[in-house]
């Protein structure tokens, strides 16, 4: 269980990243390579599936969807942000009797009184 939450986890973080069309590039490509080494030498499909010369219909559908992509997330980032300053805001508090101190102030002085020896204990009985 814990393996297939990792994987799950790792598959969501690639395609938040835009693996979708790595993964699919990929795919166009293994297609192009056996499509291509039907018809000529293995070397030379490789040859044409990686000089950009004959893409296939799957690799100029990604590039079509990653430019629509990118064209949006730059779009996103025209827009000006606008930060408006606070607003002043007078709060009326109402008339509080001033706080006197000098009773808590009393309370806080050290103890002069040393610690009971022994300390007490408790009654059980």
């Amino acid at each position: 269980m814990r393996r297939l939450t990792h994987i799950i986890i790792l598959a969501a973080f690639v395609f938040s990243c835009g693996g979708q069309w790595y993964v699919l590039q990929f795919v166009a490509w293994v297609k192009m390579l056996h499509d291509y080494s039907q018809m000529v030498p293995f070397t030379e499909a490789v040859g044409m599936t990686f000089s950009g010369q004959y893409p296939c219909p799957i690799c100029k559908a990604i590039a079509e969807k990653k430019q629509s992509e990118n064209e949006k997330i730059c779009s996103l980032e025209k827009y000006d942000k606008k930060f408006f300053p606070p607003v002043n805001v007078a709060l009326a508090l109402p008339d509080a009797a001033p706080l006197h101190y000098a009773g808590y102030l009393s309370s806080l002085q050290c103890r002069s009184e040393p610690p009971p020896t022994p300390p007490p204990r408790l009654a059980l009985s």
